[in-house]
């Protein structure tokens, strides 16, 4: 995938998830503004999740000094969860 075409959360989604998950009362508006601040932080913080994953699972196949028999960087559901906590703490 170019960087160009890269992947967005929909603009729905995102006030979708502040309706259901952060407004207790249902007259509560947010702005286009704030939704396009959003948008942009859950990129980076996806980004940085990636990123940190792949750091870590290198560093884990070097100390173990294990190869992979897979060519590129494959990540698992596992690889994020190891980096989450510090991942959720810098953020």
């Amino acid at each position: 995938m170019n960087h160009s075409q890269e992947p967005v959360v929909p603009s729905d989604t995102i006030a979708r998830i502040f309706q259901l998950c952060s407004f207790t009362q249902d007259s509560t508006r947010i702005t286009e503004d704030t939704i396009t601040l959003t948008e942009k932080y859950i990129k980076l913080f996806v980004r940085e999740a990636v990123l940190r994953s792949l750091e870590n699972k290198d560093k884990v196949k070097k100390e173990d000094g294990k190869g992979s028999l897979i060519e590129g960087p494959v990540l698992h559901h596992t690889d994020l969860e190891e980096i989450s906590g510090i991942l959720l703490l810098d953020f």
